[in-house]
């Protein structure tokens, strides 16, 4: 039967759980992902009494946290994003700096190696000249050993960080599925009473991943949340999460999902930054470097054996013979098969700077360029050799089908150059048939013309009509220096979105402490009533006690 002590009653317990809701909201003001809780309150059901339905008191409904699920999932989305910039931009920053500056940089000693061949131009015999522009080649090939070895080595650091980015997303995938579980647990028992805390560690784990790697959030109906990535592989399904393994290859980052490779479909968060950086700047400009250092080598070198140095010998090499270098070929970890490819030079201005992937597919091996150009890929036959533009490729082994090979024709070749020519006298200045110590310059002019010729990424041997050398390496340098300035921009954007969702969703589930003040003394006044409206029962049930004494 309701009555003033036993509604007081409910009430004083529904504020003491008030209270503690809101200390509990206080205490956890700067909890990384608490969201805010709030006290639901209902009226008890009313019970009929002398013609009259009367109120039977309050009690608490339910204990719910303050959340939006649509700006946690814009929130998520622009952390992916964000990430991924940030690295960008961190890595550009690195890569541009080690190019140099436009008065020191590699494309100035480029040039600044082509403008010593004047000096000898103008006084063939001149001994100085000549240990200048033997000075200027070593500067030039020591350039490029350097920016060729740096960039390898943030390739390498790019690997060792994506190898610890992988364990973090499996530990976090891991205990995702594992509050799965104790969520769905708890749902099937009482839906209307949720581990709020359990939410929102399982809410601030999805944010971790999704600052790692893209993901998509979506909820069941029974608690779980499952986790796919951008392109639709499970990362998490109820209380299962699939291993996610990353690899770094010399073709770059190879990322697996349980056993499938997905290196091509990861996107965002900071693995989709570096899958970006190495795709469209390391190995870009690897390649543009290298084959660049190809070209300087083969050209430098034919230029000097068909003249005469200083003794009226026939001029030998100045760079490294070109047969000394070899293109990159790199099998997948997911091969079955023992497949191979080897492959040579055969005119390095042909070259377009591009790296291919060959497919078996259990008869031939397909092979086109990465990335596609649209062209129908080329048909070789395990055994046989394929020719590719500047270079012939011959695959061998037993591959099976599905197995992969990547192609590297030109990264890394600027870490091999180097120069061989160590007499100043050896430097063939004179065209053939000269005599020893002749004034002729015919030969180092000619070697000077080279600075102009387009001779990088010709359409067919002698046809000129590719980019000159020293066009060739600004072009790479601009480049990268085109794709850090795009990235800055991006990046600032991207954080400024992020700042912005940050803010609303704290305006949503953050704690508000002058807010939780004014709850405080609002529950507190209704406890402080309640406890007088009891006191007030007592004195009533006191007072009729003592009329029947």
């Amino acid at each position: 039967m309701p009555d003033l002590m036993s509604n007081s009653v409910t009430g004083l317990l529904a504020m003491q759980q008030a209270l503690a809701t809101t200390g509990n909201n206080i205490a956890n003001a700067n909890t990384p992902g608490y969201s805010r809780e709030r006290v639901n309150l209902a009226s008890m059901q009313a019970q009929y009494q002398n013609g009259s339905y009367i109120g039977s008191g309050v009690q608490v409904a339910s204990v719910t946290r303050v959340y939006d699920q649509f700006i946690t999932s814009q929130l998520n989305a622009a952390t992916t994003t964000n990430s991924s910039l940030t690295f960008q931009n961190d890595f550009t920053t690195q890569v541009t700096q080690l190019l140099g500056d436009t008065s020191s940089g590699i494309a100035q000693q480029t040039q600044a190696f082509f403008n010593a061949t004047q000096a000898i131009a103008a006084n063939p015999t001149d001994a100085t000249a000549r240990s200048t522009f033997l000075g200027s080649a070593q500067a030039l090939t020591d350039s490029f050993n350097r920016i060729d070895s740096q960039l390898q080595s943030l390739d390498n650091q790019i690997g060792q960080q994506a190898s610890d980015i992988g364990r973090q997303i499996n530990t976090y995938a891991k205990q995702v599925a594992s509050l799965n579980g104790e969520i769905s647990k708890a749902q099937a028992t009482n839906p209307n009473a949720l581990p709020n805390d359990l939410l929102d560690q399982r809410d601030q784990l999805i944010t971790q991943i999704s600052s790692l790697i893209d993901v998509k959030a979506n909820p069941d109906n029974q608690g779980n949340i499952n986790l796919t990535l951008a392109s639709g592989e499970s990362l998490v399904l109820n209380s299962t999460a699939t291993n996610l393994s990353v690899g770094n290859l010399p073709s770059g980052l190879n990322i697996t999902l349980g056993n499938t490779d997905i290196t091509s479909r990861v996107k965002g968060g900071t693995l989709g930054g570096m899958l970006e950086a190495q795709s469209q700047l390391i190995t870009p400009l690897r390649n543009q470097l290298g084959r660049a250092a190809l070209v300087l080598a083969d050209q430098v070198n034919q230029n000097q054996t068909t003249g005469v140095d200083l003794n009226g010998n026939t001029g030998t090499n100045l760079f490294t013979d070109v047969s000394a270098f070899a293109p990159q070929t790199t099998a997948q970890p997911t091969n079955k098969g023992t497949g191979s490819a080897t492959g040579g030079y055969t005119d390095p201005t042909l070259l377009t700077g591009q790296t291919y992937l060959a497919r078996y597919d259990g008869t031939n091996w397909q092979v086109s360029t990465v990335p596609g150009n649209g062209a129908a890929p080329l048909t070789v036959a395990s055994g046989g050799t394929l020719s590719l533009p500047g270079l012939d490729v011959t695959f061998a082994g037993a591959p099976q089908s599905g197995d992969v090979l990547n192609i590297l024709p030109t990264v890394g070749a600027a870490g091999k150059i180097g120069v061989v020519q160590q007499s100043p006298s050896g430097i063939a200045a004179a065209e053939a048939g000269q005599p020893a110590y002749s004034r002729d310059n015919t030969q180092i002019q000619k070697l000077f013309d080279l600075s102009s010729a387009t001779v990088v990424g010709q359409t067919a041997a002698g046809a000129n009509n590719g980019s000159s050398l020293s066009e060739s390496v600004s072009s790479a340098v601009s480049q990268a220096g085109a794709f850090a300035g795009q990235v800055q921009l991006a990046a600032k954007a991207a954080s400024a979105t992020l700042t912005n969702l940050t803010a609303q969703q704290q305006s949503v589930s953050g704690v508000n402490l002058d807010e939780e003040a004014a709850n405080l003394l609002k529950y507190q006044q209704q406890y402080q009533a309640l406890s007088q409206s009891i006191s007030s029962a007592n004195t009533i049930f006191q007072s009729l006690l003592s009329a029947f004494r």
